[in-house]
């Protein structure tokens, strides 16, 4: 019954925004730069922060492509050197356009790949795994005449399973 109670109120502010959506600021053709801090609740035993960089160009005035990449700074005592990062691809739709603050859905590819050492020598001793998977979440941004700041929760399926969320900064360029 909560499922259910819960997709009638996204559904319900899905509706209450798009009236909001023509007003759009966001223009064809923008292109966007940014950092920001991750945390990755599913990454290592209790979650790790990372680093995001990221990239976008806007198509229209309401969709937008990209592409991020997460090294997340693992500290995980069960592990020799390990790294973890993740390149994600994604689309964004804007549902709400406007001069100083934007929302949008996302929805994307991710490659995840962990690699660390074992406990042993020679050649062997370097495992890895790699993943794909898809990416379905959204964001806001706030614009401050040229540095938009950003949040960014997303749910990553298949793989590396995990809920994550990204806060940081972008410039327009």
């Amino acid at each position: 019954m909560r499922a259910k109670q819960m997709r009638h109120l996204l559904i319900l502010g899905v509706i209450l925004v798009l009236p909001l959506s023509g007003h759009a600021q966001k223009k064809a053709g923008d292109s966007e730069i940014g950092l920001g801090v991750a945390y990755g609740f599913d990454v290592g035993a209790d979650g790790e922060m990372g680093m995001n960089f990221n990239i976008y160009r806007s198509l229209t005035d309401g969709i937008r492509v990209g592409a991020d990449l997460i090294y997340y700074l693992l500290n995980d005592p069960q592990f020799q050197n390990p790294t973890f990062f993740e390149l994600n691809i994604n689309a964004n739709y804007h549902l709400v356009n406007q001069e100083m603050f934007r929302m949008y859905v996302l929805l994307g590819v991710h490659l995840a790949s962990f690699r660390y050492n074992r406990p042993v020598t020679g050649a062997d001793s370097e495992e890895s795994i790699n993943e794909f998977g898809l990416n379905a979440g959204g964001g806001v941004e706030f614009d401050l005449e040229g540095i938009i700041l950003f949040a960014e929760p997303k749910l990553t399926v298949g793989g590396f399973d995990q809920y994550s969320i990204t806060i940081g900064g972008r410039f327009i360029f």
